[in-house]
């Protein structure tokens, strides 16, 4: 309980934090709504005895006081309606406020969160509640606090006069709800550990939803015939946790349906006693009027204020796996004592380093030691999952190893602060991004806040060989590039390798990564870029991933991993008479060519 207040006492701090004005506009309105139908019954009991008295006195006496007792109900009702669509415009307001602050807050958090994340797949079950619950549970505890606020002070105004025809009453009204109130806070915590247990399984249907629906599985689903076979597993996976929900539903559904008959019970009673009193004129007609009104009302309020009070443990329940996400603690940071990052002079060395991905047994990166001295180009060959793309994250301190060091300049990386020392680096990594944004904002995007922007874009360009193709674009730069928005021009996965290559270019860090740049490149424009690739870099450091050996040649050293460890380093020719890796590699891959 200790636990569910203080996560409420959080979620009451956002929704001040995100809007304090409407928050207190809210307040103020809940007020006034909560006076205002204890005012409409006591006016209507006050009219009906007028009018009934008016009656008995004979229709040639005309009470002035009724007609302004009319149109006092009449006011106090439009107050009443006017405050209502005052309030839910108001809440409105408050909503969208607190819906951009909480997805800014988890796109912050998102975005600070260290890489390795995104290796355990139940970092991936508290990104997916923390979404789904975050942008509308805050705003959820307030309005139910609001709610049980109005409810709670209309309902206390309202059994008050009902206390007033007889204590038992009033007894009646609050002892027929509570079964409703347990009857939430039970069904409330089932639910809970129900979503909590099928998280996995409904982002399983999510991910076969993306596979029938999306972009990139859209071609091999029509040549492969696959529909078919992910609706199938969709359908499975997403009746399978809905289904049983419904179960818990419907259970709790008859036990309302039951609590429900108590209730028309209570109401029954109440009648009769009243139209007793009334006949034998222990009441007048306007107070009977008065105490169905009265007690009619207060079941609203009773069922508002459990409601509230439940919806609020509900809301308890759930905020607490958003703030499980932004609790999530960052380990990639400055470690003391902090050093400021400088510009690179000398050489960049990895000593002993190891590193092995969450879940596996098996080292990807295993005791590597080797030295990058400024300007050189060295290239890093090896097979597939040697490590060579790992090495490039630990290299960027997008991980940190479990062991070893890596030296920037005599400097352990760890000492500096992992945004700045990135800065340092320019990757263009072999799962490049695509942005769906114009050609020029997609160069730009590897350095953002670069001011001199126009003329070093173009340059970037014209390095990569994309600007002839940017210029026969409809709107040159300004084209719109990707297929996701109108007016938007395709490129082929070719001509998006040359735009991720200009975005690293563009980028004016002293260290350039290049993990496969050539992948999707034609003979020619391949031909264009490794011909001219020194002056390309303009002298930068140069890390070159590749499985075209024509390629890495060009490299002043050659780096093979195998199986995460150094296997040899040398120059080409220097690989080539040891005879090894390397050699083998080469070997097999020219004499293709050679046939």
């Amino acid at each position: 309980m200790k636990q569910k207040l203080n996560l409420f006492k959080q979620s009451l701090q956002l929704v001040w934090e995100s809007a304090p004005g409407w928050a207190v506009a809210n307040i103020i309105l809940s007020v006034i709504r909560s006076i205002l139908p204890l005012l409409l019954v006591v006016l209507l009991k006050v009219l009906i005895d007028n009018i009934t008295t008016a009656v008995k006195a004979g229709p040639e006496i005309a009470d002035e006081s009724i007609i302004w007792l009319i149109v006092a109900v009449a006011v106090v009702y439009f107050i009443d309606e006017i405050s209502s669509d005052l309030s839910n415009w108001v809440r409105k307001n408050q909503s969208l406020k607190l819906e951009v602050y909480m997805y800014g807050l988890l796109h912050k958090k998102s975005i600070s969160l260290d890489l390795i994340n995104f290796e355990r797949p139940e970092y991936f079950d508290i990104l997916s509640r923390a979404t789904r619950e975050a942008p509308w549970r805050p705003n959820s505890i307030l309005n139910n606090l609001i709610s049980l606020l109005k409810g709670l002070a209309s309902l206390l105004l309202m059994t008050g006069l009902i206390f007033t025809l007889h204590w038992s009453a009033a007894v009646i009204l609050l002892a027929v709800n509570i079964p409703g109130i347990w009857l939430r806070f039970h069904y409330a915590a089932l639910l809970y550990d129900f979503q909590k247990k099928q998280t996995p399984e409904a982002r399983k249907s999510a991910y076969f939803n993306w596979l029938l629906t999306g972009d990139r599985p859209s071609r091999e689903l029509r040549l492969f015939g696959l529909g078919e076979y992910f609706t199938g597993l969709f359908r499975k996976s997403f009746l399978k946790h809905r289904e049983e929900e419904l179960l818990i539903i419907r259970k709790r559904t008859f036990i309302e349906m039951t609590s429900g008959l108590f209730k028309a019970a209570a109401l029954l009673f109440v009648l009769i006693f009243v139209a007793k009193r009334t006949v034998s004129g222990v009441i007048s007609l306007g107070e009977m009027a008065m105490f169905l009104l009265a007690f009619r009302q207060g079941m609203t309020y009773i069922k508002e204020v459990f409601g509230s009070v439940s919806g609020i443990y509900e809301d308890s329940l759930f905020i607490g796996d958003t703030f499980e996400f932004l609790d999530l603690k960052d380990n990639i940071k400055a470690e003391e004592p902090a050093v400021k990052v400088r510009d690179f002079n000398d050489k960049i060395v990895l000593e002993n380093l190891s590193f092995t991905y969450p879940g596996n047994r098996v080292k990807t990166i295993d005791n590597v030691s080797l030295q990058i001295n400024k300007g050189e180009i060295i290239a890093l060959v090896g097979p597939n999952g040697a490590g060579k793309s790992t090495l490039v994250r630990l290299l960027c301190r997008l991980y940190d190893p479990d062991s070893g060091k890596i030296k920037f300049d005599e400097c352990d990386i760890m000492n500096f602060d992992p945004a700045e020392y990135r800065k340092q680096f320019s990757v263009v990594f072999q799962d490049f991004m695509l942005y769906n944004l114009s050609a020029g904002e997609n160069i730009r995007l590897g350095d953002i806040e670069n001011q001199d922007q126009d003329s070093k874009i173009r340059s970037a360009a014209r390095s990569s060989g994309v600007d002839d193709l940017i210029a026969s674009l409809p709107e040159g730069y300004d084209t719109a590039i990707g297929n996701l928005f109108d007016d938007s021009r395709e490129l082929s996965w070719g001509e998006w390798q040359k735009i991720a290559l200009a975005r690293s270019l563009f980028r004016d860090a002293p260290f350039l990564i290049l993990d496969e740049p050539s992948g999707a490149l034609d003979a020619d424009a391949e031909y264009e870029i490794f011909s001219r690739f020194r002056d390309i870099i303009k002298g930068r450091t140069a890390l070159l991933i590749s499985h075209k050996f024509t390629n890495v040649s060009l490299a002043d050293r050659i780096i093979v991993l195998d199986k995460g460890a150094v296997a040899e380093a040398g120059t080409h020719e220097e690989l080539m008479i040891r005879e090894g890796i390397y050699y083998s590699m080469y070997t097999r891959q020219s004499s293709r060519f050679d046939k």
